[in-house]
């Protein structure tokens, strides 16, 4: 078959360079698409970001002016605005410069506005009465969040976007808090900037919802002449759509030459191969020649690299002679005319320690049936000084199982012990360093209490003057007075209710010893600690038997009350609390889930519960920071898991978190340092 091919290859020089030809051009245009592929993914990446970038800015610049609606929206509820509205609307428009107007209406009413000047046309304007505005105001109201309308031409002059966020008094639908922004702040808070705008193009749109035809707010394009990839990204707040394109794509431009280059390849490689098969007398002598060449140097390579490839040495254990190569002049400084025609020369470098050792288990090896032999020891260089050297040899033997040929290597590992001494004196300082930082870490801690400390001081006393003053000038202040001092009093307890958390939160990291923990012991603890709460509640806490796991105790009791803390607290007033705790064990992992029926959590705030201060209701309607399951996050990585929530509102959490399983080997015991 083999000898049927070369016939077929050496017979006909044309058909083969076609066959080189044709089979190179379709491998490398392939690479060639392939380049496009990647080219054209890769533009389609970077829209996708730029998309991206867009949206974030334009929801930055909303969830500004989103603050600032909520701010008047709650002084509404809770104080009103009386006559302080234009002090109330300057501190907020200060406070969120992306936004140009904000208005206090009444039902559907604009009853106040700030700023007045140039906006006094739009008192007494009711927007629930005018079909073009009612709508989307009617939309805002129904679903009880804020809604952007627009961008539409204002009644008091020009063009801009206006957030209508519904205002309810007990439940009862009151009026809005709105906020304007005029179409040029619009543009500046997407900020695209001129290089980025010549290689994207980006537009923003809108169904009008009175025309139902598709409105632009940037400047509109021909987009016939873009050919780069397009993607657009809706916006629910106000019903956008946000698209940006890539003006051109390069990814055939970046390939041309490759693409000429791998043709001219294709081209030269059947033309040599049509040249090659034309002259196979003259390829077979050279192939013959060069293959005795190679099959020479193989095997001396195949030797030597089982060995080493430091300094090769071949010995002739017929004739006693032993060939040495240049690299022995480098490692040991002396000439090979010294070494090769030498036979005792070895024997008399090498250390006398290690002499006799060497020469034994060089003979167990001639003598054995082995085919390797190796040995370390120390050897006198010319300079005087010892070296540590490995010799490595490859045994030959003959049909009788007798050894006449040694080939092998010296390698210099000076070095490498000399390293093994420098990490050993690594390994001592670095448990030094360990206790060091286990001193720092406890000094730290102390610190922390200290500056806790420190920084609930002042607000003591300042709660203490204001009762004080309270309690001596009560009499003569006003309404506004008192109101301001409960204002203040409030303010504080809440700074020295956050200082509490955040030390508490600092200290979550502080996970100390890997010890068994178990989980049914960590309730009963729990329990303990709520069972005021819990029998306020009449609540319901079910769990099967607990598992006993490795973790740190005190981390895990944290844990299981800060959840179990949540879900007493937000459960609904007219409901039986139930709380149910389940575990999954896995291969790698524990994996628990904490139910409860409480008033649940919508998932648009899924991302934000793990964050420190993140709170989804007012601190009136619920008490506390919003720290508790920033912790809970802190432990649950600490221990290298996850966690995460699922809910609905009105029917109920649950909070899933993985633990991983450690073997007991990885437990710490009290002699040891935990950094």
């Amino acid at each position: 078959m083999k000898q049927s091919f070369n016939n077929i290859f050496y017979r006909n020089p044309i058909v083969t360079g076609i066959v080189a030809f044709t089979s190179s051009l379709l491998i490398t245009q392939f690479m060639t698409f392939k380049e496009v592929a990647l080219h054209l993914a890769y533009e389609e990446q970077m829209t996708i970001e730029q998309n991206n970038l867009i949206e974030k800015k334009i929801v930055n610049g909303l969830t500004s002016a989103i603050s600032a609606a909520r701010t008047l929206e709650f002084i509404e509820i809770r104080y009103g605005t009386g006559d302080d509205f234009e002090e109330i609307g300057k501190d907020i428009i200060q406070s969120n410069p992306n936004i140009d107007v904000i208005q206090l209406l009444e039902g559907g009413e604009i009853i106040k506005v700030y700023p007045l000047k140039g906006n006094e046309v739009v008192i007494g304007y009711d927007i629930l009465q005018d079909p073009t505005r009612s709508d989307e105001a009617i939309r805002a109201k129904d679903n009880r969040e804020i809604f952007f309308a627009g961008p539409f031409e204002l009644r008091q002059g020009g063009t801009g976007i206006v957030g209508r966020l519904p205002i309810f008094k007990n439940d009862e639908f009151w009026g809005f808090s709105a906020v304007i922004i005029h179409l040029s702040t619009f543009q500046r808070i997407i900020g695209i900037e001129k290089d980025i705008n010549d290689k994207y193009y980006f537009q923003l749109s809108k169904i009008n919802p009175e025309t139902g035809e598709k409105e632009n707010f940037l400047p509109i394009e021909n987009q016939s002449e873009f050919s780069g990839f397009k993607e657009s990204r809706f916006i629910d707040w106000g019903d956008w759509t946000l698209s940006v394109q890539l003006r051109k794509s390069e990814a055939w431009s970046k390939v041309y030459l490759a693409l000429v280059l791998r043709c001219l390849f294709s081209i030269g490689l059947g033309i040599t191969a049509w040249y090659l098969a034309k002259i196979p007398a003259i390829l077979q002598k050279k192939v013959a020649k060069q293959s005795r060449k190679l099959a020479l140097s193989n095997e001396r390579f195949k030797y030597a690299t089982q060995a080493t490839s430091d300094a090769v040495w071949d010995w002739d254990l017929k004739q006693d002679k032993v060939y040495r190569s240049k690299n022995f002049e480098k490692l040991f400084g002396y000439k090979r005319s010294e070494m090769n025609n030498n036979n005792s020369f070895w024997d008399q470098h090498i250390h006398e320690d290690d002499l006799k050792e060497v020469n034994n288990n060089l003979k167990n090896a001639f003598e054995s049936n082995s085919d390797y032999w190796e040995q370390e020891f120390r050897f006198r260089k010319s300079n005087g000084q010892y070296a540590y050297v490995v010799d490595k040899g490859v045994i030959i033997r003959d049909e009788n199982k007798q050894p006449v040929r040694v080939i092998g290597a010296t390698q210099d590992i000076t070095k490498i012990k000399n390293s093994e001494s420098e990490l050993i004196s690594l390994s001592e300082e670095l448990k030094k360093r360990a206790k060091e930082l286990e001193l720092s870490n406890e000094e730290l801690e102390k610190f922390a209490y200290s500056v806790s400390h420190d920084l609930q001081e002042p607000l003591r006393m300042i709660s203490s003057f204001l009762k004080l003053l309270e309690k001596k000038y009560g009499n003569t202040l006003d309404d506004k007075g008192k109101q301001y001092i409960g204002f203040a009093s409030e303010g504080a307890e809440r700074m020295r209710q956050i200082i509490l958390d955040l030390l508490e939160y600092s200290m979550a990291g502080n996970v100390g010893n890997k010890e068994k923990v178990c989980i049914q012991e960590v309730m009963d603890d729990v329990k303990l600690l709520q069972r005021k709460i819990i029998q306020e509640k009449n609540a319901e806490l079910t769990y099967e038997m607990l598992p006993e796991i490795i973790a740190s105790k005190a981390p895990m009791r944290q844990l299981f009350l800060n959840i179990i803390d949540n879900a007493l607290k937000y459960s609904k007033p007219d409901e039986q609390p139930k709380i149910k705790i389940e575990v999954v064990e896995n291969p790698g992992f524990w994996q628990f889930k904490i139910a409860d029926n409480g008033i649940g959590i919508d998932s648009q705030y899924f991302h934000q519960v793990f964050n420190i201060f993140q709170r989804l209701h007012t601190k009136d309607a619920y008490r506390g920071t919003g720290v508790g399951l920033a912790i809970c996050k802190k432990i649950i990585e600490i221990h290298e898991g996850k966690i995460w929530v699922e809910s609905k509102p009105g029917m109920g959490t649950s909070i899933f978190f993985t633990i991983k399983k450690f073997d007991e080997n990885e437990l710490q015991h009290p002699d040891q340092t935990n950094i």
